[in-house]
């Protein structure tokens, strides 16, 4: 059996090109990436994974003794490679944000395999305490990536990309990631998580007892876009209660 069978094997079922497995057993083989693992909360074509996108198909592997996440592209993705990607999660572990980067190819990219769950879950059983702890984490990694002016671009769906382990927001998949965006990751969070209208809004600002005027957060927030400046981002902070 190969260790590698849970890759081939779905390749099998989705007629992958030869061409594209070769390339990617190469690029595992020479990642010193030794076993690819049924193993995850999503089942395809039989096998389970950690995730499954459009461009990518992400795995439990091991090097050596240790167990990581395998990110390997797509044959159909739409992007030509996971250069960028691994280049923009060094830079946001460089400010002490995202799964830990172990290293990556051009098609394969490894990184720390992180054990939780996705944050619109987590709100539902969150205690108020446990909510306060982890959103105020979460937007500072936000501000310290708007602070090197790297947009995750995809925060205002955070159910996809903010897992909660051990009490710790990750921010995960930096796919569409960009500099120099005028997208505010901070903004992006506070719009989706409490901002807006939904189940999920209602219950993060009722058990962080939120009796402020949104009109005026909302306003601190349009101002922090345009100056991204600390004075601005406390001033959130205080009106959320985090400070």
């Amino acid at each position: 059996m190969s260790n590698y069978e849970v890759f081939t094997g779905i390749c099998e079922r989705i007629n992958c090109p030869r061409s594209y497995v070769g390339l990617i057993l190469g690029e595992l083989s020479d990642l010193g990436v030794t076993e690819i693992l049924s193993d995850g909360a999503v089942e395809f074509m039989g096998f389970r994974l950690l995730g499954k996108g459009q461009n990518s198909f992400v795995f439990k592997c091991r090097v050596g003794n240790e167990y990581y996440a395998c990110k390997i592209r797509r044959f159909d993705s739409s992007r030509p490679n996971l250069v960028n990607e691994g280049n923009y999660l060094r830079l946001a572990n460089s400010v002490g944000v995202g799964p830990r980067l172990i290293k990556y190819a051009n098609d394969v990219l490894i990184m720390e395999l992180i054990s939780g769950v996705p944050i619109q879950r987590y709100v539902i059983t969150a205690g108020p305490m446990e909510l306060r702890m982890v959103l105020k984490d979460l937007l500072w990694q936000c501000r310290r990536l708007d602070s090197i002016g790297l947009a995750h671009n995809e925060l205002s769906r955070p159910e996809d990309h903010v897992i909660i382990s051990n009490g710790r927001a990750f921010i995960i998949d930096f796919e569409s990631a960009s500099l120099n965006s005028r997208i505010s990751n901070v903004a992006q969070v506070l719009n989706a998580l409490i901002m807006g209208r939904g189940f999920i809004q209602d219950r993060v600002r009722a058990i962080m007892g939120m009796s402020i005027d949104l009109n005026y957060l909302r306003s601190v927030i349009k101002r922090y876009k345009v100056t991204r400046s600390d004075e601005d981002f406390t001033q959130i902070l205080r009106l959320l209660g985090l400070e």
